[in-house]
């Protein structure tokens, strides 16, 4: 398998919440690079920031500081959200903790919806492949 191509790179990536006036950091000086076919493995404690990491890595939030590259794209604040959009539906995959489904849309429908804004597939192979 080759494994020389980066798909992520984190240079001392942090993110900050404010609560009220106060800063709290949720991630800190996080340096990472993860080459295809490589599995990378988040774990730690409750509240220790990895669901905000794998937001920052999915591109549903952005680091307050520090350099992050997905698919040799660096990524800011001043990414079109349009691009990141569009890595998001062809490039990114989730699984969520809690279902995230919407509520007016059947299951497979829900499933479907991003192959549909993908526009790729026909009507009838994004059912088949929902299914």
């Amino acid at each position: 398998m080759n494994v020389t191509k980066e798909v992520i790179s984190c240079d001392n990536i942090h993110k900050t919440y404010l609560l009220g006036a106060e800063g709290v950091p949720a991630v800190r000086g996080v340096d990472v690079d993860v080459h295809n076919g490589e599995l990378l493995i988040i774990y730690g404690t409750s509240g220790g920031g990895k669901s905000t990491l794998l937001n920052l890595l999915g591109t549903i939030d952005l680091p307050s500081k520090g350099n992050l590259y997905l698919f040799g794209q660096r990524i800011t604040d001043q990414t079109p959200d349009s691009y990141l959009a569009s890595m998001r539906c062809q490039r990114i995959g989730f699984v969520f903790q809690s279902f995230n489904l919407l509520s007016t849309m059947s299951a497979i429908d829900n499933v479907s919806l991003p192959m549909l804004i993908n526009g790729k597939l026909s009507t009838r192979e994004i059912r088949k492949r929902a299914r």
